[in-house]
């Protein structure tokens, strides 16, 4: 939004939109100061007595009728200007009107943190400072041996970050104490200097990787297929794992940029930030910006301000959130990993797919998409079929160099129990564990549940332990001899208890594994082993992944064990193993897209192993080794499964054949809510059932209670590419009691 600026008695009053309610209001103020403020600047102003930034809206050249008589309180300053343009304001309010909620929620939602709403008061805004290292004088290879171990670490770190970084990143990833770094400054070594902490420093590499690379024929045809479609065209980047394809975006992204235009190369959670950031800082130095919900909000806010005011073109590297970032002269827009569910915003309001997001700003702007994948989601592979395809298919089809897919074994755990073994890791798994440390090599092992165990039952009656807010069983957590119980959905934890609360038996005993269980098991079958645990609980604070990964990438550890989060774009050329403990606990969801979104880990998974010069190979551990996800997964035909599931969607009118909506509800009251659900049901039920769609429930949802609230959904069915029949939010809450909660989720990825 662009507008005059006050100038010879204009915009003495300003209409500004601010958070007061739900939904905001807009209020007038007096401008005394003649502050050049315009349509689309945040201000800064008070509203009974608090600080807040508000949007401006209007300039009024006189004072309303309505106000006459009455003191106005006066804008302070102006926060930002042009925070809010015109073709940036289209793109929310196209956002909200497809997630059925208001424009200024969305508005809220989409903008960094403390920039729209009530301010903290007044602590004063000083920069916050931190020490930074620096190395002025590096050590003969004589000063080197004498010097210990820790203090060879942190030059090792040092000089893979250029030289110089942040003195708390640099002791965290060494795993020295303060002291070490203080010897090295008394030595003359380092030089060590307070400065403002700048987020976007933390731990930048060197130039190793500053130079493209050399690129194979399949990359180089998939490079000139992007640079060659027409503005506004949409591309699938299908590369198996290792095939290359972040070479390819990283060198049209500088075609993007030596062209002026900026670029966004989103990536689905955190955890992949760090390589991405670190080859792409490797590549364009300052012209690289971060944005994620990692980052501190000054660090947020920072990189936005930056966005707005660059004069040169920028890539930004990201997660979903970083996809309303407003880069002028946009040029290309890269989503890896497409297929990933982390993509789609499911709470709050407004829900919407990063990917849809992109399309809608390809299409204004003229820039190109890129969704890339090895593992591509139904919706896009389909969108490259037909005689007129939507998404144009380029294919990466092999590995870079010598190395080849890893091939599959499974092991079926029905045959280890029948000859006896009824251990946690079956005989092939651990014989092969049992050679890595003689070949030099590293393994992945993914479980799919954090924690120690998945639930504590009793073997006298059976009741499992329950969250006393949620209706899910609480998860068993242990370090070193204490254990306790936590609650995955609110964090509610508890102490284990001797006995029963039902019967009173002490024959309590935990189900199923976790992570914890996991590296404690091998721990005491393969004392030679070094094993690290890669999981939400292990890599939390800033920099908690790339840590870890370094300390796994360093060969500090021989097996690194984890969740998801394993099988998702990390190099790690040593790594000659991938194996999988208890796929069945991913086979058999409830869920429409089970089956394709774990043949996608599985494969993700298999992609990690034999990245390097060595082959590698996969172990699968089930008791369902006949499942189609299983077969598939050992013949890697990927395609084939896709054509198979589009046929049985099709034959079913499912998802993508049609369209569904989730309405969701929740509140203190479970009988409120219920009927509040069944009130909201016969409401809309006469007008969809007019614009062919089925509306089905209410009912529970899977998780009917969590963090104390009663929780009921409906479920909207319609026809393929219709428009969704629905009021807008406002409307539909206004028909519900005050402390019912509800949320539109368009197009949900989990029914």
């Amino acid at each position: 939004m662009t507008g005059p600026t006050p100038a010879d008695g204009q915009g003495s009053w300003v209409q500004v939109w601010l958070e007061a309610g739900r939904e905001g209001q807009v209020f007038t103020y007096s401008n005394p100061k003649q502050l050049p403020c315009a349509r689309g600047d945040l201000v800064q102003i008070r509203l009974r007595g608090r600080r807040h930034i508000g949007l401006v809206l209007e300039l009024l050249d006189e004072r309303p009728a309505a106000l006459a008589g009455k003191a106005l309180q006066p804008i302070e300053t102006v926060h930002q200007q042009a925070a809010v343009e015109p073709d940036w304001q289209s793109l929310i309010e196209t956002v909200a009107q497809q997630c059925r909620t208001t424009s200024f929620r969305t508005l809220k939602a989409v903008l960094p943190p403390g920039w729209l709403g009530q301010r903290p008061a007044a602590a004063a805004q000083r920069p916050r400072e931190q020490l930074w290292l620096e190395l002025i004088q590096p050590p003969t290879e004589t000063e080197r041996s004498s010097w210990s171990d820790a203090q060879s670490r942190l030059l090792q770190v040092l000089e893979a970050h250029g030289g110089q970084c942040w003195q708390t990143q640099a002791l965290e990833a060494a795993q020295v104490s303060r002291s070490v770094s203080d010897t090295l400054q008394r030595r003359g070594i380092l030089r060590r200097e307070r400065r403002p902490f700048q987020a976007e420093e933390v731990m930048r590499p060197g130039g190793d990787g500053s130079i493209p690379k050399q690129l194979t024929e399949d990359q180089a045809q998939a490079l000139a297929a992007i640079e060659g479609a027409p503005p506004g065209s949409q591309l699938l980047l299908w590369g198996v794992t290792g095939a290359g394809k972040t070479e390819v975006y990283l060198q049209a992204a500088a075609r993007e940029l030596q062209a002026g235009r900026s670029v966004l190369l989103l990536t689905p959670e955190i955890g992949l930030i760090p390589q991405l950031l670190d080859r792409s800082r490797a590549r364009f130095g300052a012209a690289v910006a971060e944005y994620h919900s990692g980052c501190s909000d000054g660090a947020r806010i920072r990189t936005w301000r930056h966005c707005l005011d660059s004069p040169s073109p920028l890539l930004v590297v990201g997660t979903r959130s970083a996809i309303f970032l407003p880069l002028k002269q946009l040029g290309l827009v890269v989503l890896d990993e497409e297929h990933d569910r982390s993509y789609k915003q499911d709470s709050p309001m407004p829900c919407y797919h990063a990917r849809d997001v992109a399309q809608l700003r390809v299409q204004a702007s003229g820039a190109k998409l890129v969704l890339g994948s090895a593992t591509p989601s139904l919706e896009t592979w389909r969108a490259c079929q037909g005689p007129q395809p939507q998404c144009q298919l380029v294919r990466l089809p092999k590995r870079i160099g010598s190395s080849v897919l890893p091939p599959v074994l499974v092991v079926d755990m029905r045959q280890e129990l029948a000859e006896g073994h009824r251990r946690l890791v079956s005989r092939p798994l651990m014989d092969r564990l049992q050679t890595l440390k003689e070949r030099g090599e590293q393994a992945v092992v993914l479980v799919p549940r954090r924690g120690y165990s998945s639930f504590l039952s009793c073997r006298s009656c059976g009741e499992v332990v329950q969250c006393p807010h949620c209706d899910v069983a609480l998860t068993v957590h242990r370090q070193r001899e204490r254990s306790w119980l936590r609650c995955h959905w609110c964090d509610h934890r508890a102490e284990v208890e001797r006995r029963c609360g039902h019967c009173g038996s002490t024959a309590f005993k935990p189900f199923g594994a976790g992570t914890q269980q996991v590296l404690e098991h091998l721990s005491g079958e393969l004392e030679e082993l070094r094993l690290l645990r890669f999981d939400r609980d292990t890599t939390r604070g800033r920099d908690g992944h790339r840590q870890l990964l370094e300390r796994f990438a360093r060969g500090e550890a021989d097996v690194l064990i984890g969740t998801q989060m394993l099988a998702k774009g990390m190099d790690l050329p040593r790594v000659t193993l991938a194996a999988v403990l208890a796929a069945d606990g991913l086979l058999h969801r409830p869920d429409l897209r089970a089956a394709e979104e774990s043949l996608q880990l599985l494969l993700q998974l298999a992609g990690r192993a034999g990245r390097g010069d060595r082959p590698g190979e996969v172990l699968v551990q089930t008791y369902s080794p006949e499942h189609p996800v299983i077969r598939h997964l050992v013949d890697g035909r990927y395609e084939a499964f896709l054509k198979e599931e589009l046929q049985q969607r099709q034959a079913a009118s499912l998802v993508p054949f049609s369209r569904a909506c989730l309405l969701r509800l929740a509140g203190p009251s479970a009988s409120r809510t219920a009927t509040a659900a069944s009130s909201l049901a016969e409401h809309l039920r006469a007008a969809l059932m007019q614009q062919g769609w089925l509306l089905i429930g209410p009912a529970p949802a899977p998780v009917a209670r969590v963090a104390g609230n009663s929780r009921w959904q409906l479920l909207l069915h319609g026809p393929a590419d219709s428009e969704l029949p629905l009021p807008m939010e406002t409307e539909l809450r206004a028909l519900l009691p005050h402390d019912v909660s509800l949320a539109i989720d368009p197009d949900p990825l989990e029914l």
